[in-house]
């Protein structure tokens, strides 16, 4: 029997209400099931702050976020940073908000705090942050992942929150809600969640599982397709800049996002083409030369690709011939100019080995490919003073300190000014370095030029009696925990 006709204006509140339905997140038929479904053109970024502004302008706001990263992203920020941020996001000035993101002090929120400024933003109600780590294996979990989160500079008060349930430790983070952990501990979420990759998960993840990097991909999109999570986005950084992911293992990030865009092919063999670049890497992790060259030898011409040539060239700084790296070098960065910090990370190699001239030629070489480039500016500082040329080692220095920030970089200019024998200028600049650091929560003395660079520093300060900058570079927590690290009479 025919449904008698409803009335319009019943008829138009009863299609508002079966809009309104589809709109829930539990009912959307566009959402996509990771797994299942392709993820098209998931947004591939070289630094992870880059999803900050994407997700801003997309008007993401109250979302599940669940980063798989070596590294947290939620550092603690300035209330003023958070407030002039957010003043930018209200305005929506979405070419000032991307603008806004740095390492310098000009800088509103980087690679390093972009998480928590999303938490504070409104757009990230809960953050999931997947670790690389088998913390929760250990005996005592609770203590280890205490002592984990110590050692990522989340201090006691900061710690305090966190308890541990089954394999995830759950806490808040200056009011924006975090939960460590890990592949085997992924939690179960019905709603609509952010997806975060970044491929620097990947070098401890297979060094600590001892697997290569294709089986450790394998083994995390296994675990996430289990959880049939359904996706709003999903964005994967590769994260060279900075040094936190080698060069050379970008294809890494280029296959997550081939697998997000083709999930069956987790579970196919693999192309033949990442066959080879696996069995290269493997060769490299070996540091047998000779394999990588035959190898590409006999593929290369078949897959004329940057990576490859970027592998020749690390095949030939093991057998410590510069030349052939050089030009393996300017080959991968003419097939893709994203290779071209692979110029300072040999560089760097060199300079580590004390060859500054051969360090020299990768630095200029990379800088003349990219002048932008802000990797290897601080070690072809050292390379430069290394070499006697001090004042040139100022200069890159001085590009350092722009693009990354005061520390250390601030203290080694103020040394260099010492050796020219400049005291005005290394007074002015040593105020500068200690406000930099005193700026500065998360300041660690990581290398014995740093640690110099500050002991000099010291002395200078009780040589002409600067008994306050003194006192002030003493108290401060970082050269404390220098004067344990870095004994004085220690450095060569």
């Amino acid at each position: 029997m025919a449904m008698p006709a409803l009335p319009r204006r019943e008829f138009i509140l009863l299609s508002l209400q079966l809009l309104a339905l589809t709109q829930l997140h539990g009912c959307r038929s566009s959402e996509l099931v990771l797994g299942r479904d392709p993820i098209t053109s998931p947004l591939m970024v070289e630094d992870h702050c880059e999803a900050l502004a994407h997700w801003a302008e997309k008007g993401i706001r109250d979302a599940v976020l669940i980063n798989i990263d070596t590294h947290d992203d939620m550092r603690w920020m300035r209330e003023e940073k958070i407030e002039a941020l957010r003043g930018i996001h209200r305005n929506r000035d979405w070419r000032r908000f991307r603008g806004a993101a740095g390492m310098g002090d000009n800088g509103l929120y980087h690679i390093g705090n972009w998480i928590y400024a999303g938490g504070r933003l409104g757009m990230f109600r809960e953050v999931y942050w997947v670790i690389p780590f088998d913390v929760f294996s250990m005996a005592d979990p609770d203590a280890k992942m205490r002592r984990f989160l110590k050692d990522y500079e989340f201090n006691e008060q900061e710690i305090q929150s966190f308890s541990l349930h089954d394999r995830q430790f759950r806490g808040t983070f200056h009011g924006v809600p975090l939960t460590v952990c890990d592949i085997k501990s992924l939690p179960d979420i019905s709603s609509p969640l952010l997806l975060s990759i970044d491929t620097d998960f990947f070098p401890p993840y297979s060094t600590v599982h001892e697997k290569s990097y294709l089986p450790s991909l394998h083994e995390l999109f296994t675990a996430l397709y289990a959880r049939k999570y359904r996706i709003m986005d999903a964005v994967v950084s590769y994260s060279v800049n900075g040094d936190f992911l080698p060069p050379h293992l970008r294809w890494v990030g280029d296959t997550i996002g081939t697998i997000l865009e083709k999930p069956e092919m987790i579970n196919a063999d693999p192309a033949e083409r990442l066959t080879l670049l696996q069995q290269v890497d493997n060769d490299y992790r070996g540091t047998d030369a000779a394999a990588i060259l035959a190898l590409l030898d006999s593929w290369e011409p078949r897959y004329p690709e940057a990576s490859l040539a970027a592998y020749r060239a690390l095949a030939h700084t093991l057998r410590n011939d510069p030349e052939s790296a050089l030009r393996a070098a300017q080959e991968s960065c003419a097939r893709d100019r994203r290779y071209c910090t692979l110029f300072p990370y040999i560089g760097t190699y060199h300079y580590s080995g004390g060859n500054y001239a051969a360090a020299e030629k990768f630095y200029l070489a990379g800088l003349a490919a990219n002048p932008a480039m802000a990797n290897g500016l601080f070690q072809y500082g050292h390379c430069l003073r290394r070499m006697g040329r001090v004042r040139e080692a100022i200069a890159w220095y001085e590009k350092d300190e722009a693009a990354n920030g005061p520390f250390p970089t601030r203290f080694l200019i103020t040394e260099m000014y010492l050796l020219l024998g400049d005291r005005k200028a290394a007074r002015d600049s040593l105020a500068k370095a200690v406000a930099g650091l005193q700026r500065n929560r998360y300041a660690e003395v990581v290398n014995e030029e740093t640690a110099r660079a500050i002991y000099t520093a010291l002395d200078f300060c009780d040589r002409e009696g600067l008994g306050e900058l003194a006192a002030t570079l003493r108290r401060n927590p970082t050269v404390a925990a220098m004067f344990a690290a870095y004994p004085k009479k220690a450095l060569r």
